[in-house]
């Protein structure tokens, strides 16, 4: 049975791969909203070498619910088994000048290796490493289920991008715009590229739908707040924020987060993930085609538990220049890739055979 039939009458269970700061903050989070979440059971993979740490882990959070099952596997194809879904939390130290596109590379041997441990097994995979996107390309590639689902955890753009506009309107307004919505919409990938699109303002029933600086230009006097400067502050917002608070780092925040989104997967809701998209309306720019499967941060509705784009999320309202400049974007990506593989001797003959290297 795969994710989310009868999902409001059955329990459900899952699993964490990475016991780090932000995998045991997981952890401790999940046991709190078990009930309210519907949970049965929460596993975390581990090697022997982490397996007294991680069962201190289980120790200490267990009180917060007795009912609930918590333990600890070192088989990766029993914790795909067991799970529902399967969180991928794993992390390296990195330093405070890297961006998440620093990244590309150093997590596909991890990815790989864990893909191939869950095998056949019938969990969805949530991604929560950076870089989301190409780790979530690596995972698909590399799985051997029959319909691999395989989503990024990339919710954090859009509470930023909205955090960012609200203090913008808030500034020019002067007040607490109670009876003001503001909603947005991310699309691209998760980091340097993104674009906040489909912004609305207004009260309810009464918003504007806005896509371009002519529209957003109505709420603001200074003509700095544009689309671009919004879609530029929300993939630094993260940057920074880590730069300060390394290296210990704010896992509690990354982790309500991520319970956020395991939350709407498993209830259903609306949130913003990267899955994978067909690109055709983008590439009609006439720029090369990317290579298929692509990533994909969008705007989705979870039904029972399968992520699909939202219905009213429209590509084609986006200016071709927003949509040029986001193609553009994610053929850098692809090109980090393969600059990757050509220059590691690293065995990844699937991925090397997906570029066609």
């Amino acid at each position: 049975m795969k994710l989310g039939e009868n999902l409001v009458h059955n329990r459900k269970s899952i699993g964490i791969i990475g016991a780090g700061r932000i995998g045991e903050a997981l952890t401790a989070n999940l046991v709190k909203s078990s009930d309210e979440m519907g949970l049965e059971k929460v596993l975390i993979y581990s090697r022997e070498k982490e397996a007294e740490r991680v069962r201190g882990i289980i120790r200490q959070v267990s009180p917060m619910n007795s009912n609930l099952n918590i333990d600890r596997v070192e088989d990766l194809h029993e914790l795909g088994e067991k799970c529902d879904i399967v969180v991928v939390v794993i992390g390296k130290k990195e330093g405070i000048n890297k961006t998440r596109e620093d990244l590309t590379g150093q997590y596909f041997h991890d990815i790989k290796e864990i893909m191939e441990g869950i095998g056949d097994s019938d969990c969805t995979v949530l991604m929560g490493t950076n870089p989301v996107t190409p780790n979530c390309l690596v995972a698909n590639l590399y799985s051997q289920q029959r319909s691999p689902e395989i989503i990024g955890f990339t919710r954090l753009d859009y509470i930023r991008a909205k955090h960012i506009l609200t203090g913008w309107l808030r500034r020019e307004w002067k007040k607490d715009l109670l009876d003001t919505e503001v909603e947005l919409d991310v699309l691209g990938p998760h980091g340097y590229g993104l674009l906040v699109t489909n912004i609305r303002i207004g009260s309810r029933g009464r918003r504007r739908h806005i896509y371009e600086n002519e529209g957003l230009s109505l709420f603001f006097e200074d003509c700095d707040r544009r689309i671009e400067k919004l879609s530029e502050e929300t993939a630094h917002y993260g940057k920074d924020a880590y730069t300060s608070t390394a290296p210990e780092g704010t896992p509690s925040f990354f982790a309500i987060q991520i319970s956020e989104t395991l939350s709407y997967i498993l209830k259903g809701g609306k949130d913003t993930a990267a899955v994978k998209v067909n690109l055709s309306e983008i590439c009609r720019s006439g720029l090369a085609i990317l290579t298929e499967p692509i990533y994909v941060s969008v705007p989705v509705i979870f039904d029972k538990g399968h992520p699909i784009i939202d219905p009213e999320f429209n590509l084609s309202n986006i200016s071709q220049e927003y949509r040029k400049d986001l193609l553009n974007v994610l053929m850098g990506e692809e090109e980090r890739i393969k600059n990757y593989l050509l220059s590691h001797k690293n065995g990844f003959s699937k991925l090397k055979n997906h570029y066609r290297l």
